[in-house]
């Protein structure tokens, strides 16, 4: 039978499993190069170990053992990594509102500035990273966009304490290009993580976006302890804002540090020979093939199209509601005195119960699945969604756009759990899912296109959010 250009694209349509020669070649063993398992597969009759995800290697073949959830632990790093820098920047609101106290023009609008100048530079740098896959060693994009992180914050910590009352535009356009900086170097960071985690399986997918969702719990009760502590925190931030950079910028270093483990870990150079093989397979079915050895980025996207959209919608909808209306919603008791109904009503509603929530929902994700990757039901809930931009709307919120609706403050706080947990569930599943539709060697594609569309959807979102 004739060599197929495109074998090993898609999962097979009644079973996602994969075939593997032997064990031994799978842990660098001389061995014969290991199948694919297609829609239409070779004649060979060669017995094969079938697996269903990269997760359950230890019970199908004798892969080596995963100590102490390791590898679940890094990744579950490295999703903090992603997201605790910039989410220590967005928290320090109040000190940057303070460096521009002199002019109220930017005072008024670095909010917005700060958020288009993180948002276009994620989507490009996640869309180049597609490209370079397979071109740029992963290990290289890693090191390279750590580092640049972590100069881009350190630059904004020493600002911290440089008194720029005088020069607020000059203030303004440095802290832009550090975010713009910033937010390149960790487009190409998180495309690099999800396209690994799209090689090795849905486990450690899950695991990056419970790290994320845990950067948000931390700043959220980082800016709440602070605020708690210092009721003065508005009047001089500066010092709050010094004690979130610094954090940041060391954990940006653990993050390197973490990655360096993994990739000394057993069962780590087990998944990286796996991917290996499997590339050089598809390498060798292109040869007799002219052109067709390049990654077939259009078919790859096709696969993938509806977990893709899914999460392009759910994040949408997440940032077209939060922070911008929800943040919005006062406590119906504002005005009597009290600290929780008034400073401290936003920093628990809002951020502190939909960042728990939206961790709780990740975490869900892992422990069940209430529907497959080749079902529809995902990309309906995740339209379903919508729902709650009305819902909010129909709250304390400042602008009367629809009917007072939800007259007391439980009824926020409900609304926040459904949506937190059904975004951090919904989104979870989605980034899981996508690589599990095409084949090993291009789950690293898969993975960070993945990733891209996560980035969209949070765009399209804060775009959305302007509206309201």
């Amino acid at each position: 039978m004739a060599s197929n250009p495109r074998r090993g694209l898609l999962r097979p349509s009644d079973s996602d499993e994969d075939s593997i020669s032997s064990d031994d070649e799978l842990l660098g063993n001389e061995g014969t190069i290991p199948s694919v398992q297609t829609r239409d597969p070779p004649a060979s009759s060669t017995t094969a170990l079938p697996f269903t995800d990269p997760d359950e290697l230890s019970s199908s073949i004798n892969a080596p053992e995963d100590k102490g959830h390791a590898i679940y632990i890094i990744f579950f790093i490295q999703g903090i990594g992603m997201l605790l820098p910039w989410n220590f920047f967005i928290t320090a609101k109040s000190y940057f509102s303070y460096k521009f106290t002199e002019d109220a023009t930017i005072q008024d609008k670095f909010e917005n500035t700060f958020a288009l100048a993180a948002m276009i530079p994620g989507v490009l740098s996640l869309g180049f990273n597609i490209f370079l896959t397979g071109r740029i060693s992963r290990n290289f994009r890693l090191a390279t966009s750590l580092i640049i992180m972590f100069l881009a914050f350190t630059a904004t910590t020493v600002l911290v304490k440089v008194d720029t009352e005088e020069k607020p535009k000059m203030f303004f356009a440095i802290t832009v290009s550090s975010c713009i900086v910033l937010n390149l170097a960790t487009g190409i960071f998180q495309g690099t993580i999800f396209g690994v985690a799209g090689i090795i399986g849905q486990r450690y997918m899950q695991a990056i976006m419970s790290g994320q969702a845990t950067a948000g719990i931390f700043a959220a009760v980082a800016d709440l302890a602070t605020k708690v502590a210092n009721p003065n925190y508005d009047k001089e931030p500066t010092t709050s804002a010094l004690i979130y950079f610094i954090i940041a910028s060391i954990f940006i270093v653990i993050t390197g540090i973490a990655w360096s483990v993994l990739l000394k870990l057993p069962r780590m150079e087990f998944y990286f020979r796996r991917f290996e093989r499997h590339v050089d397979r598809d390498i060798q079915d292109n040869a007799t093939n002219a052109g067709n050895e390049k990654i077939p980025y259009f078919m790859i996207l096709k696969a993938i199209s509806g977990k893709a959209l899914s999460v392009f919608i759910v994040f949408s909808v997440t940032l077209t509601c939060f922070p911008a209306i929800m943040a919005g919603i006062s406590s119906t008791n504002k005005g009597d005195g009290s600290i929780w109904d008034n400073e401290l009503f936003s920093t628990l509603v809002v951020f502190l119960v939909f960042n728990l929530g939206d961790w709780i929902g990740r975490i869900l994700a892992g422990i069940g699945q209430i529907v497959n990757e080749k079902s529809k039901w995902l990309l309906i809930l995740s339209i379903s969604r919508v729902v709650f931009i009305p819902l909010f709307l129909m709250c304390n919120y400042k602008h009367r756009l629809l009917p007072y609706v939800f007259n007391h403050d439980f009824y926020p706080i409900i609304i926040n759990v459904l949506f937190s947990v059904s975004n951090g569930y919904l989104g979870s599943l989605g980034m899981m899912y996508g690589p599990k539709l095409v084949s090993i060697e291009y789950g690293e594609t898969a993975g960070t296109m993945m990733s891209l569309f996560l980035q969209l959807g949070l765009t399209c979102g804060a775009c959305l959010s302007f509206a309201f």
